[in-house]
């Protein structure tokens, strides 16, 4: 069996973006293309919970609303490389690849509890017995988000590389392109032993009542990473760019108030707290000079 495909998953081989309503402007008014990655279970729920948010920092720049969002952490990073969309929240991982491809560049880093960092982790069934990770599951089944996913592939892979373990061939079953939703129910439905995926998700997924802490359990996780990140294309102009940094920083109480449980805002960032991922991406081969 494909090890893409051992778990039914949504992904996509070109950006798939869901197309936007039609935005009615006028012509002395910019549009602002956003590309959001999959946070949420749907791209449905992802629109409806950001919309409000992104609505209010283009009004606070004069600017018109075109939202959009992808199947996938790598679709994203694929439209910002391309110029597809102005602006991206997105993964870190996401942001150096499109940094690498076209020039994208960073502007604010989100804040989880008021804090710009996360953890990636891996989950096992909850009834599953390592003395010795990762050395200890060999054999067993993994479950990687998209290649595009910082904490669901980038870190894992390289913290398991770092061991001399080639995943491929180390687990008994391997697949890549899970959502973080679906690869946390296969663990705690037992479809699978191993899953990545990061912290924050988990959380979310556990205060909402989807899973329970005791659903499944962490088995592994990486040291403190740079949070997600809204980043900008190439071309956009130095004096759009500073103003929708300013925006973010400055959402209002009431819109800051909408921000989905644990986000609790954006403070100004550059590229500097991601060069870490940066050379993780450089040690795997997957990024060019």
């Amino acid at each position: 069996m494909n090890r893409r495909q051992f778990l039914t998953v949504s992904t996509a081989a070109t950006v798939g973006l869901l197309a936007a309503p039609a935005v009615l402007r006028a012509d002395s008014r910019p549009l602002l293309r956003v590309g959001l990655g999959p946070q949420q279970p749907t791209q449905a729920d992802t629109y409806r919970v950001w919309e409000p948010i992104y609505r209010a920092v283009t009004e606070a720049v004069g600017a018109d609303l075109e939202l959009n969002v992808a199947n996938d952490w790598a679709g994203i990073s694929t439209a910002l490389a391309n110029e597809q969309v102005d602006i991206a929240q997105m993964g870190p991982w996401g942001y150096i690849l499109a940094r690498n491809r076209g020039n994208a560049r960073p502007i604010n880093v989100m804040l989880v509890d008021g804090k710009p960092i996360y953890h990636a982790i891996i989950v096992g069934r909850r009834d599953l017995k390592i003395d010795n990770f990762p050395a200890g599951a060999e054999g067993l089944s993994m479950q990687m988000l998209d290649v595009g996913s910082t904490s669901g592939w980038l870190v894992p892979t390289h913290f398991l590389t770092s061991k001399g373990i080639d995943p491929e061939s180390f687990f008994g079953r391997y697949a890549e392109g899970a959502s973080a939703a679906a690869a946390q129910m296969a663990t705690a439905e037992g479809q699978v032993d191993l899953a990545t995926g990061w912290d924050t998700h988990r959380n979310t997924m556990i205060r909402n009542g989807t899973i329970s802490e005791t659903s499944n359990k962490v088995i592994w996780q990486s040291e403190p990473l740079p949070n997600e990140v809204v980043a900008v294309r190439s071309g956009m102009s130095e004096d759009m760019a500073s103003a929708l940094q300013a925006a973010f920083v400055n959402l209002s109480d009431d819109i800051r108030a909408q921000l989905p449980p644990p986000y609790t805002g954006f403070e100004p960032t550059s590229h500097e707290p991601y060069r870490e991922l940066e050379q993780m991406g450089r040690d795997l081969g997957v990024l060019r000079s």
